[in-house]
């Protein structure tokens, strides 16, 4: 494991006097560090995606054990997006004014007291505060990880660490939901947390010594705390950005959280292949997000966008419209959804990150992350609105109509997508 480049006492000092010359960090850090910068921050991605899907397939044990419905136990699950959302905003209004390093393992830590908590929690009412501890901190870990990506990796090298930077979210589904119900299953839920706290801890230690500290954000750092949130506000481009964040993210979840419901209830689609489909899903996701960087950095964010960003309006119309054809097409038109989404979600993530300039990253990226949650959240609603239950109580009826609104979301999304500038 390579050791963190120490900063020379004349860096420092440049660092200190904003007229004097200075490598830029990237260019000082070598390439097997960042690779361990990289698989670092994926791993600390890895238990925070962990920690928030792993609830779901949790419900029914929770719902037993503490005598709730299931309106109770969606509060578990939408508290966390709630305060994730929440804390974003608030970031994005100070992270700018810290060394990044410091950033994050203060916030990781909040994340791992949060888990913890909910490891040792004896009732519905304490696990549901230590949900909301969790979201909040961990709400904050994607725009911090995004933006040290963005002051460490040159725009030549930036896609492929996003790209294997957006894997821990592939390999949450993979590995690390079925590893969290083998533990509640064999040891109880309370496991589950206790085995995300530990891997976390472990991150924390890793992050400690490999990431550097990165601070030269703070040479043109602003002097009111809501100055940076205006400022991103102001910039065209900075709205631009976070406009296609938002058109992304109402185009996914309008349909995604509903495919798997309406696969078992309307096609016949076995509920015991679910499992199989979000494995095979999940390894060509990772193929493919890593290749997706590779282009990116050889082809420029921009070009692969293009070319890439409309794709996963195709599978999108399929999926919503699909009738009993059989496991192999079923299986075929889901894996589709997630590679496509790949396709657009890591070109535009590039952009995205490379749209700001560095003084303003963190609380860009933070301010991002808060249009995320909040838009997966508003999308899921919305949807709500279109799918109904059919007379006899099982099918689902609208789900169609949702790809018409993920087709619409999308290609707005593309269209404020073609218009972001990369500038650092």
């Amino acid at each position: 494991m390579p050791k963190p480049t120490p900063q020379p006492p004349e860096a420092n000092a440049a660092w200190k006097d904003r007229g004097a010359r200075e490598i830029p960090l990237k260019d000082r850090i070598p390439p097997d560090q960042k690779k361990w910068i990289v698989m670092v921050l994926a791993l600390i991605m890895f238990t925070h995606t962990m920690d928030f899907m792993v609830l779901m397939p949790l419900g029914p044990k929770l719902m037993k054990l503490f005598e709730i419905t299931p309106r109770q136990f969606s509060f578990l699950v939408s508290i966390y997006s709630f305060t994730a959302g929440v804390c974003g905003f608030l970031g994005s209004l100070i992270f700018d004014r810290l060394d990044r390093k410091k950033a994050l393992l203060g916030t990781y830590i909040g994340f791992l007291v949060g888990t913890i908590a909910c490891a040792f929690a004896p009732n519905y009412l304490v696990l549901l505060g230590a949900r909301a501890l969790s979201g909040a901190f961990g709400g904050l870990l994607s725009g911090i990880s995004f933006a040290i990506v963005g002051d460490l990796f040159s725009i030549q090298e930036r896609g492929l660490a996003t790209g294997k930077l957006m894997t821990s979210y592939s390999l949450a589904a993979i590995i690390g939901v079925p590893t969290g119900i083998f533990l509640a299953n064999h040891f109880g839920w309370h496991a589950t947390f206790g085995g995300i706290a530990i891997v976390g801890i472990f991150a924390l230690i890793l992050a400690s010594k490999i990431i550097p500290n990165v601070r030269s954000h703070l040479q043109n750092h602003y002097s009111g705390i809501f100055v940076g949130l205006t400022e991103n506000l102001k910039d065209p481009n900075s709205r631009t950005a976070l406009a296609t964040t938002f058109m992304m993210v109402l185009s996914q979840f309008v349909v995604i959280p509903f495919i798997s419901p309406y696969l078992v209830a309307n096609t016949g689609f076995p509920e015991v292949h679910l499992p199989l489909m979000y494995l095979i899903g999940g390894i060509l996701t990772v193929i493919s997000g890593i290749m997706m960087g590779r282009l990116c950095d050889h082809y420029g964010a921009h070009h692969v966008f293009n070319r890439t960003g409309l794709l996963f309006l195709v599978p999108v119309f399929f999926v919503t419209h699909l009738g009993n054809v059989g496991l192999a097409l079923t299986l075929l038109t889901t894996t589709a959804i997630f590679v496509f989404s790949n396709f657009r979600s890591v070109p535009a993530i590039t952009m995205i990150s490379s749209s700001i300039p560095p003084s303003r990253r963190g609380s860009f990226m933070s301010l991002n992350s808060c249009i995320h949650q909040l838009g997966s959240s508003l999308a899921t609603f919305v949807a709500g609105w279109f799918i109904t239950l059919a007379p006899n109580g099982v099918e689902l009826v609208g789900f169609s109509n949702t790809a018409y609104l993920s087709m619409a979301f999308g290609f707005a999304a593309y269209l404020f997508g073609q218009r972001i500038r990369m500038i650092a």
